[in-house]
């Protein structure tokens, strides 16, 4: 019976510990992870320079350096991806001058939303998301382009007093998990690149930007506010997808 007890034991040990290894690893051993590089290198970009027609992509901005891309995931979900090679938020391509500003990119595309639901859409219930390393399954860049979740708007709503120009922690979580969040000092995205701004927190803790998820919305004033989630090493379902708080089929502006 003890005999028994210690193999049944043994055996869930190594279930969670295998579970633990496939929950913790990164995105190119889960699948395939070059799917959206594939469309736009090999498809969206070769399309509009011959054709000038950025199909299957929504847009290609050669110029830009970025393409719009229609996730099949819900049917409102668009993607921002960069023509450049870049892997992620970790990539430290992002930090150096000259990038594209792509969340700036990203932003002004937000009004296609409005067009695909047919009805404008406030910019307060709109988001953008990144995820962190650990929290996405393509090696490419890409930044989520949707409406915020109602309780994540409404939680933003009920704590805009709290968000200042420091980066502070929200208090109260979303989805169960703590977010960070600071207000930016004015507009321009290409001025306030939201992954430079997260960068500097991160290095003053000491962090790395793979463990981050990266979010950016509006408040009803009209000012943005960037959210951040960073990857928790405790907490199991908590990879530091920042794209949890999006909602694809936008009830928001139903």
């Amino acid at each position: 019976m003890i005999r028994q007890k210690y193999l049944i034991g043994l055996i869930v040990t190594l279930l969670l510990v295998a579970l633990l290894l496939y929950f913790w690893q990164p995105f190119d051993r889960r699948g395939n992870g070059n799917a959206l590089w594939t469309f736009v290198s090999q498809q969206c970009v070769p399309n509009q320079q011959k054709n000038h027609s950025p199909a299957p992509c929504l847009d290609v901005n050669l110029q830009g350096h970025y393409a719009l891309f229609k996730d099949r995931r819900g049917p409102y979900h668009n993607l921002l991806i960069p023509t450049d090679r870049i892997s992620g938020i970790e990539s430290p391509v992002l930090l150096q001058p000259g990038t594209p500003a792509y969340f700036a990119a990203a932003w002004s595309y937000r009004d296609r939303l409005s067009s695909q639901m047919g009805k404008p859409i406030g910019d307060d219930k709109l988001g953008l998301a990144i995820n962190s390393l650990y929290g996405r399954t393509q090696g490419q860049l890409h930044i989520h382009i949707s409406c915020l979740k109602p309780e994540v708007y409404q939680t933003l709503r009920a704590q805009n007093a709290h968000i200042g120009y420091d980066w502070v922690s929200l208090g109260q979580p979303l989805l169960g998990h703590d977010y960070l969040a600071t207000k930016l000092n004015g507009s321009d995205l290409t001025r306030s690149d939201p992954f430079k701004l997260l960068n500097q927190y991160v290095q003053t803790r000491g962090g790395q930007m793979e463990n981050y998820g990266l979010a950016l919305t509006a408040n009803a004033q009209g000012e943005l506010i960037l959210l951040a989630v960073e990857r928790d090493f405790i907490g199991l379902f908590n990879r530091g997808s920042a794209e949890e708080i999006l909602d694809v089929n936008c009830a928001l502006a139903q």
